[in-house]
């Protein structure tokens, strides 16, 4: 759930790279914690990076770039040279890639299969990858593991933020409670939590750049990560040739109001529908009227929700209730695992067929102590919250959302920022849409309901060189040989069109036309 003319890499920032491979980094040797930033060799941080060969610095940065002797922050920082050598980078002029995680949050460090696909995608290519600030190799990393077992971004199949209750003003208490202890623990902790964003994290890369030699980067963001990328080219226009947003989610788009983010998922569950009912007539048959069989499945589950009692570790139940907003929430996150049942399973519900909604919501892998592995939580939040600047919701802007459309408490949660304590440290332009002519890439899955090509139509308006395409059948995070094949074709040549005919190499599956067990009929 992406976000000029053709530069060369300096032979000089190559020398310092080769350097930086071959010996200890000159930056050891700057031990002053007042020369800031500085960029020191290291032990990697995680195994995975270790088995690949990775170098591996910290970075020292302050925390705020405004005050240099306030707090500061240390960031691992890995350069994975191509695997045919570091050389041949150097006589090519190819650009590192600087890899840009998302989650937000999330770190990729110690996820050996996910570095090596990144790899894969870049090709012939130098790949610098970092745990930003806050991340969980960080240092601080903002950690609040309380969140994990309310967030409705990382629960959001079984979140109590859904599922507690059929009342909604109940269920945003839960969560909201937490958001408010994660920024009282943070602030405790002598954290300046509103240095902890997009803004902040751009300076950081480019300082990252200038120490390790590089004139300039190619960059690939992940997710929310290509919404940091936006940033980069936003501030950092100079230091970047091309951009790769992979399944982007822009700030300036994800801030909108959340009812706005609903509505738009739902568009993409009724357009999976269409395409049963274009493409089976036995679909069509089953849901006549297709371009309302959601909303009315929907309102058939909000009249009598689906209600599990499911045993807990220590020999007690608890009661989940599934109404319509878990119905939403939970294929937000599912659809590209579910849309071909999707047709069958709201005529199954519509008809009063409730017979597929314990595997739908996932029952067997209810969790009641859950974790979110690789994620800062604390860095989540602030993230989120403090991207949106002064755009954030009041209490009663969230409450007066969640009262019109209470699926809003299980999506990204930029309602929940009025709960957290303070705006972002940003310039007032941070969620301008970035104007640039810099040639970028965005791909989507067709099955993704957060990060569709809707924010790739409305980057081109301002970044004209942008170029997207839509991966059948996936989701966000597509895997396959034609993401690999159009990212390094991309990056030999950002100006020219991608050849994306193999946009369609992953068939659809076939759509399951299963018509209601139990026949009921229900008024509209």
């Amino acid at each position: 759930m992406n976000r000029t003319d053709s530069y060369t890499w300096h032979w000089l920032g190559a020398l310092s790279f080769a350097l930086l491979c071959s010996s200890p980094s000159l930056a050891q040797n700057q031990t002053d914690e007042a020369d800031l930033p500085r960029l020191e060799k290291a032990e990697c941080p995680t195994e995975a990076l270790t088995a690949l060969g990775a170098n591996c610095h910290t970075f020292h940065a302050p925390e705020n770039w405004e005050t240099p002797n306030g707090n500061t922050v240390a960031l691992p920082v890995a350069v994975l040279a191509p695997q045919s050598g570091a050389e041949q980078a150097v006589e090519n002029d190819t650009p590192p890639v600087f890899f840009f995680p998302g989650g937000p949050g999330y770190s990729s460090l110690d996820n050996r299969d996910y570095l090596e696909q990144l790899q894969k995608d870049i090709g012939n290519r130098t790949l610098v990858t970092m745990d930003h600030r806050g991340f969980t190799h960080a240092e601080p990393a903002l950690e609040c593991p309380e969140y994990a077992a309310v967030s409705p971004y990382h629960n959001i199949l079984h979140t109590p933020a859904i599922t507690a209750s059929l009342e909604p003003m109940h269920r945003l208490g839960i969560i909201t409670a937490e958001v408010e202890a994660c920024y009282r623990k943070l602030i405790e902790e002598g954290v300046d939590v509103s240095q902890y964003n997009s803004h902040s994290v751009s300076r950081d890369v480019d300082e990252i750049r200038q120490l390790l030699g590089f004139e300039h980067i190619d960059a690939f963001g992940s997710s929310t990560g290509s919404g940091t990328v936006a940033s980069f080219i936003q501030y950092h226009p100079e230091s970047i040739r091309a951009a790769i947003f992979g399944w982007p989610w822009f700030n300036h788009l994800r801030n909108r109001p959340p009812v706005d983010e609903l509505y738009t998922a739902k568009q993409t569950f009724t357009d999976t529908l269409a395409l049963c009912a274009a493409e089976d007539e036995a679909c069509r048959e089953m849901l006549p009227n297709w371009m309302q069989a959601f909303d009315r499945a929907r309102r058939m589950l909000d009249a009598r929700p689906y209600v599990s009692h499911v045993a807990t570790p220590y020999g007690s139940t608890e009661t989940l209730y599934f109404d319509g907003a878990a119905f939403i929430d939970t294929l937000y996150l599912m659809l590209a695992a579910d849309y071909a049942e999707l047709p069958s399973l709201v005529a199954g519900i519509e008809a009063g067929d409730y017979s597929r909604l314990e595997t739908f919501f996932r029952l067997e892998d209810y969790d009641h102590e859950p974790e979110a592995p690789a994620y800062a939580l604390g860095y989540f939040l602030a993230h989120v919250c403090n991207d949106m600047g002064s755009n954030r919701p009041s209490r009663d802007d969230s409450i007066a959302a969640v009262q019109r459309e209470p699926a809003v408490l299980g999506f990204e949660p930029p309602w929940l920022c009025a709960w957290w304590g303070e705006d972002g440290n940003v310039p007032v332009e941070h969620n301008d849409p970035p104007v640039s002519e810099t040639p970028a890439l965005a791909i989507h899955g067709q099955m993704d309901p957060c990060c569709g090509t809707r924010w790739s139509q409305h980057l081109q308006l301002t970044m004209p060189n942008l170029q997207y395409v839509e991966m059948q059948a996936l989701g966000h995070n597509p895997v396959n040989e034609c993401r690999s094949t159009m990212i390094q074709a991309f990056l030999d040549d950002p100006h020219s069109p991608v050849d994306s005919s193999c946009r369609e190499e992953i068939e659809r599956e076939p759509w399951v036309i299963a018509p209601p067990a139990v026949a009921e009929e229900h008024g509209s």
